[in-house]
């Protein structure tokens, strides 16, 4: 049996596995993460939660977030680095939670620890809570909420919990489901049926109480139910044949994150056969499936380390250790246990190896913080563009975060419909990109669009929604600029009503005209 001294250093040494781990990432602040920032930045300044000034759009999916980052702008704070650090801090504490929950399930110190440690050398988990959204923060708490809810903490306290977290995605609504079904399952026979329904109303009513208060809220503010990024992305409003048509990408996308963290799934799957009626480990991986109907009605997501699911890996870790803990039982035990223990080991060793390798490592440490070459092809426009800009223009582009954050006094028109209630409800459906109704892109007259080569939004779509409307009065061009866009090219199109003056923004770079149709 492991001694406390060597597990404080055991402890000690996990702990300081992901700063070691952040420093040899490629950290990068996602480009929807600038969003946030912008309704941040508008709700502190007082301008409401908005991101362009008087139009009430929720663009943004984790209103939680949103708060907490409108905090940092109150506080003067520079608001990316401040959201990188607090979505490292918050994964830190889901960490700390799932080792906790890993003890709850039974699981010895030790086996508790090695679990932990495998999440906080897992790169892509640190990607995707370092990335400037809401990662760190959900995955605190998931575990959270499934540690309490194991361990029949306060039910109001869980209820809360639960509202919180759908603030944070509104999908995990569906955890409630699965929260609500372990308390009245979890109970054996003997226990007092009214005891069961009562915690389970109590959780279920102090859910409603904070889901309640937010809806209504939205309704009375946005007039909206759900934040317009969700209608934009979803396809719930685009047909039973579209729903279908996603089912595909969205299990490929799900297989791909079980091979990505093949150790977790494997402890997860070892120990339900080790301890098949183990309600509390059901539970956990019940907690995980829920995200999964998001994840089949969008077709998965674009943004990369799948970060829809690897938000939940501090949960993961927890069944894991319940796996790990018999398998070190096992080992002092002759005979057909040690050599079964030494499978299992093996087997998890093996597949970590292959999880870790995987990651995007960098040859030496950093820490180095970059954009994706697209989002810094929009950086440089927005940077060029913002001197000729008046105020009453409007700026469109695909890829409208780190975009509309530099054009910070500019009204930015959102193709793709996450910040445009108009493409949400009713533009043609994108995949998990979003929704555009290229007619309206036209009626809005943007003095300047911005596309990317490879982008949803392209020429030929635009010509042929507008019926060559957009390209008789627009004119545009292929910008290649290397660095800093290599190695892709901009597309940017101008209103012939303010080429005059708009035009000089492209000066002195290396362009040619869009040919025509």
């Amino acid at each position: 049996m492991t001694d406390r001294r060597t597990l404080r250093l055991l402890g000690a040494s996990v702990a300081a596995l992901p700063l070691l781990t952040l420093l040899f990432l490629p950290i990068r602040t996602i480009d929807d993460a600038f969003i946030t920032f912008r309704y941040a930045r508008n709700l502190a300044s007082g301008n409401g939660l908005v991101f362009n000034l008087g139009e009430r759009v929720e663009g943004v999916t984790s209103l939680s977030w949103t708060l907490l980052l409108a905090a940092v702008e109150t506080l003067r704070l520079p608001v990316e680095p401040a959201a990188f650090a607090l979505g490292v801090a918050f994964a830190l504490l889901a960490l700390r939670e799932s080792y906790l929950l890993g003890r709850g399930l039974g699981a010895s110190a030790g086996a508790c620890l090695a679990a932990v440690a495998l999440v906080a050398v897992h790169g892509r988990f640190w990607l995707v809570a370092g990335n400037g959204l809401e990662g760190g923060l959900f995955a605190f708490l998931a575990v959270l909420v499934a540690r309490k809810t194991i361990e029949e903490a306060d039910a109001r306290l869980i209820g809360v919990l639960l509202g919180l977290l759908f603030m944070t995605r509104p999908e995990s609504l569906l955890v409630l489901l699965v929260v609500l079904g372990y308390q009245v399952l979890a109970k054996g026979a003997a226990d007092e049926r009214a005891g069961v329904v009562r915690r389970a109303s109590l959780i279920a009513v102090a859910a409603a109480v904070v889901l309640g208060a937010v809806t209504i809220w939205r309704l009375a503010y946005y007039g909206a139910p759900l934040p317009n990024s969700v209608a934009a992305k979803s396809a719930l409003s685009a047909g039973l044949d579209t729903l279908l048509a996603n089912l595909g990408p969205g299990l490929l996308y799900t297989v791909r994150f079980e091979i990505a963290h093949a150790p977790l799934i494997l402890g997860a799957a070892i120990a339900l056969i080790l301890a098949p009626k183990a309600k509390a480990l059901w539970f956990c991986l019940l907690l995980v499936a829920a995200e999964l109907p998001a994840v089949f009605v969008n077709g998965g997501d674009w943004m990369p380390h799948y970060r829809l699911l690897t938000v939940f890996a501090p949960v993961l870790a927890a069944p894991l250790a319940v796996c790990l803990s018999r398998a070190f039982e096992d080992w002092d035990t002759p005979g057909s246990a040690r050599r079964r223990s030494a499978w299992v080991l093996a087997l998890l060793t093996v597949s970590a190896v292959v999880m870790l390798s995987r990651s995007p490592w960098e040859a030496t440490p950093g820490p180095r913080f970059t954009f994706h070459p697209i989002t810094s092809c929009y950086q440089f426009m927005a940077t060029r563009l913002k001197p000729h800009l008046a105020s009453d223009d409007i700026a469109a582009a695909e890829a409208v975060g780190l975009f509309g954050w530099i054009l910070d006094e500019t009204t930015i028109h959102d193709p793709l419909g996450l910040t445009s209630a108009h493409h949400a409800r009713h533009g043609d459906y994108h995949l998990n990109w979003g929704k555009t109704d290229y007619d309206h892109l036209h009626q809005v007259r943007p003095a300047v669009l911005v596309l990317h080569e490879g982008s949803v939004v392209t020429p030929g779509k635009i010509d042929r929604g507008t019926g060559g409307r957009f390209a008789r009065d627009y004119s545009a061009w292929f910008v290649s600029q290397q660095p800093p866009c290599a190695p892709y090219r901009l597309i940017v199109y101008i209103d012939n009503d303010r080429l005059d003056r708009l035009r000089p923004a492209l000066d002195g770079l290396t362009i040619e005209p869009l040919p025509a149709g």
